[in-house]
């Protein structure tokens, strides 16, 4: 990205391509593998939303802690590190991953209608 796309991507949020990079590059720093576990949990659970997980983050919620328990927190903070190294200062007080996709992709959309 260059500067004009990552200022750009700044002031109207983040969108679902971008929402997925940042929950790879989080799942990803706990090891290639930990992603397909996830992936694999949320079809067992008939949960893989085909919208995609920024569009249903719960059901990624509770394929993390279906597998990882109390441990989920720590991928979730890795997941939510990425999002907020790309994103405004203003959700820097969104400490729940569910609630900060759910956030950041409503107002990457509402910046998409405008």
């Amino acid at each position: 990205m260059d500067m004009m796309q990552t200022a750009a991507s700044l002031k109207a949020g983040l969108d679902d391509y971008e929402l997925m990079d940042c929950i790879e590059k989080g799942l990803n720093r706990f090891g290639p593998g930990i992603k397909y576990a996830v992936m694999w949990r949320m079809v067992v659970l008939k949960e893989s939303p085909k919208e995609g997980i920024p569009a249903r983050p719960e059901a990624f919620h509770a394929a993390l802690q279906s597998i990882f328990g109390q441990g989920s927190k720590r991928i979730e903070d890795a997941i939510i590190e990425e999002i907020r190294s790309r994103t405004e200062d203003h959700f820097l007080e969104i400490d729940d991953l569910v609630d900060l996709l759910k956030t950041v992709r409503r107002e990457s959309l509402f910046f998409q209608i405008k």
